[in-house]
């Protein structure tokens, strides 16, 4: 028996402490609250939550078994293990995570590899939330793949592969959204008009510049168009042991090079026809804030002052002036210049998020105060600011975890605004001197952005309340305008809404309500008149009248001074254009129709009979001479054949099973579970590795230490789940 001369074992952390104030794993990471952590657990997932959220988070969980339901059929696999979703009631709340620390308010949500790991907050309303759970859920279903069904064991995989972003995250966004999505939309259109349609090798090489969600979603949905949807799961499926460009090749029978000339092809053969069709918003609106006349390179959330004079706008400065971080601005609402930064977030403490994507400031009517929201110390506050002296003049905390949009009432005694609270968001009502908070709507839908009608009797808001919406049932309609009687609570619905509408603003006289709709497939300005109750279209641009993401606010209108502007994006750019007196747009109301129809769908060109079979040969591609003429291609037992050859049956998987996202996103029935089965207890402590350093082994004959014989160590650093506890293990053995 070999004797061991010597064991030393050095224990760098051998305590489970908190871990507050780190980053990653806690570093750094400023820790505001004490959550008091639950598990519901269901048939496939752990989800924790806290108290606050136990409303919204019995939603969740069924939507998660609905998704996974969902996402199992079309990606052809099931876990094997239960995996943890944690989740928290606000995007504040969500920033303190001491798994992977605040990433940022552009991040609705991740998934980490190693654990596999689900974090996001709550978005406020329960379809916006579903998507986000649907995208991160594709993540997790795709490093479970990689990792043959046990979280942990996937790293390798991915180092080796090294799959591209557009691959995950546009089979994220297809997978979770669906065909038709117009914001992706918007961007493909802009890049077809623009000549900037991306090749595959540039999607990989510069994700920074071609951005992987909007175009890589296309990509995938021109594969599920013409190879169908399962295409994709087959891909993935393949990944691990082929790699990229193999696993491509096997399952579509054609290159990446091939694939994306075709898919460029099929983008410009979409929307160049129907560009003709459009304006560019120059031939109807004066620019206002550009990179030419404002600096700077991205302009969001304008609001104009009552007056037309000024506008406020989120947006970066003078690089050379160290102006790097999108601030609050003031600016002149006729010539674009910018006249003074109101508030610099990020590196002040009282302002440390302005919620750019999902809020709006607002003027009081007498042009002296601007009310905007911020984070501080981990908690949404509404600040009420002196414009002369640019100081704060009321700070009102507020008993719910997130503000957005507030709106001035027209005598600026109460500010109207949404508030989320456990997940869920409402319309409330405060006083200008931070007294007397009343909650206007109390339920489940999703209520953004109100806005107070000039003559102060009633509120627009958009909601997802509304005959599309059965809450029952989790089927969550779109967006539509609806008007409260901030008096008697009492809401109604404008009539005869299609597609996403957001942004309600009133028309000076409170005759009419501007908002932003997509219903064309485009978004544009349309305008509902109370008077005749018909709907008009204001604006018909080659772009899109929109933000970021679907939910920014993006339209103002200006009472006194009859003026409108708007964000535009177009050329990768989102610019601030102003129209005055825009009612004189107005012309006919608006009917919906097919020809109105601008949306996503990329239907591929037939196949030639060469490529009929599933592995056909690379080579063997010849695109038709009339690539116009269309037809989406479907894989059938008899072979691919097109879309309107084939029944619904016949768009299945080969065990019967329906694998088409189009059809399993739009049935809510489909999985949904009840919650008979769902288990709460309490969150208890538990280890697992989140690293192992690779062991190392030797063996000496002496050294200038005297010492020899076989040596070895590693380095394992284990932590709970919720990410609390951390402990670091280093183990040397010589001897």
């Amino acid at each position: 028996m070999r004797v061991v001369r010597g064991l030393a074992v050095a224990m760098a952390l051998v305590c489970a402490s908190r871990l507050e104030g780190q980053q990653y794993f806690g570093q750094n990471q400023v820790q505001y609250k004490t959550f008091k952590w639950r598990v519901l657990e269901t048939e496939h997932f752990l989800v924790h939550y806290y108290p606050e959220e136990r409303e919204a988070v019995v939603h969740a969980a069924r939507m998660a078994e609905r998704s996974y339901a969902r996402l199992s059929r079309v990606l052809g696999h099931q876990f094997r293990e239960k995996k943890p979703v944690i989740l928290f009631s606000s995007r504040a709340d969500f920033g303190q995570n001491n798994v992977t620390g605040d990433l940022g308010e552009g991040v609705g949500g991740v998934t980490e590899s190693g654990r596999q790991r689900l974090i996001m907050p709550f978005t406020g309303d329960l379809g916006s939330f579903e998507q986000v759970l649907a995208h991160e859920l594709v993540h997790v279903f795709q490093y479970d793949i990689f990792g043959r069904g046990r979280a942990g064991a996937n790293q390798q995989t991915l180092e080796r592969i090294n799959p591209p972003l557009w691959l995950m995250e546009g089979m994220a966004e297809y997978l979770s959204t669906g065909p038709n999505h117009p914001l992706t939309a918007g961007w493909l259109r802009d890049a077809a008009v623009s000549g900037n349609i991306p090749t595959i090798a540039q999607m990989t090489d510069r994700p920074d510049k071609y951005f992987p969600y909007r175009y890589g979603e296309s990509l995938m949905q021109y594969i599920g168009e013409r190879w169908g949807d399962a295409a994709i799961g087959e891909i993935l499926r393949t990944l691990p042991s082929l790699g990229v460009e193999r696993a491509f090749q096997r399952e579509l029978g054609i290159s990446l090079v091939d694939l994306s000339s075709a898919w460029r092809e099929a983008v410009q053969s979409q929307y160049l026809p129907a560009a003709a069709n459009h304006q560019r918003p120059r031939t109807f609106a004066q620019p206002l804030l550009t990179r030419k006349r404002s600096g700077g390179e991205i302009f969001l959330a304008p609001v104009l002052s009552n007056d037309g004079k000024y506008i406020a706008f989120l947006s970066n400065g003078n690089e050379k002036r160290g102006e790097l971080f999108i601030d609050l601005w003031l600016g002149d609402a006729r010539t674009g210049e910018r006249l003074k930064r109101l508030v610099k977030s990020t590196l002040d403490p009282n302002f440390e998020e302005l919620r750019l994507l999902y809020s709006q400031s607002a003027f009081s009517n007498n042009g002296t105060t601007l009310a905007f929201t911020a984070q501080r110390e981990g908690k949404d506050v509404l600040y009420l600011l002196d414009l002369a002296s640019r100081n704060v003049r009321k700070r009102i905390d507020l008993p719910v975890d997130a503000v957005t949009a507030p709106s001035f009432s027209p005598d600026d005694r109460r500010i109207v605004f949404s508030g989320t609270k456990g997940g869920i968001t409402d319309i409330y009502i405060v006083d200008a001197d931070g007294k007397n908070l009343r909650q206007l709507t109390n339920d489940v839908y999703g209520d953004l952005q109100p806005s107070w009608s000039p003559d102060g009797t009633r509120v627009a808001f958009a909601s997802d309340r509304g005959p599309q919406t059965d809450l029952a049932r989790l089927k969550i309609g779109k967006w539509q305008i609806s008007l409260i009687d901030p008096a008697t609570g009492a809401v109604e619905l404008v009539p005869n809404q299609a597609g996403h509408n957001l942004n309600p603003s009133w028309a000076p006289d409170g005759s009419s309500v501007a908002y932003i709709s997509d219903r064309t497939g485009v978004s544009n300005v349309f305008l509902y008149d109370l008077r005749d109750q018909q709907q008009y279209q204001l604006t018909n641009v080659l772009g899109s009248i929109t933000a970021i993401t679907e939910y920014s606010p993006a339209l103002t209108w200006a009472r006194g001074a009859d003026r409108m502007a708007f964000t535009y994006y177009e050329n990768g750019d989102y610019t601030v254009w102003a129209v005055d007196n825009p009612r004189k747009l107005k012309t006919v109301a608006f009917t919906p129709g097919p020809a109105t129809a601008t949306g996503l769908i990329v239907n591929a060109p037939a196949l030639p009979s060469a490529l009929a079979a599933p592995r056909a040969a690379a080579d063997s591609l010849k695109m038709r001479a009339d690539a116009l003429n269309t037809a989406s291609i479907y894989r059938a037992p008899g072979g691919a054949r097109p879309s309107a050859e084939l029944s619904v049956n016949e768009v299945k998987s080969s065990d019967g099973a329906i694998t088409t996202v189009a059809v399993l996103n739009s049935n809510p029935d489909f999985a949904l579970p009840d919650t008979v089965r769902f288990r709460d207890y309490d969150y208890k402590v538990g280890f697992k590795p989140d690293y192992i350093a690779q062991p190392e082994v030797g063996y000496g004959t002496g050294n200038q230490y005297g010492l020899s014989g076989f040596n070895g160590g590693t380095t394992i650093v284990l932590s709970d789940l919720i990410g609390n506890h951390q402990i670091a293990l280093s183990a040397s053995v010589y001897g």
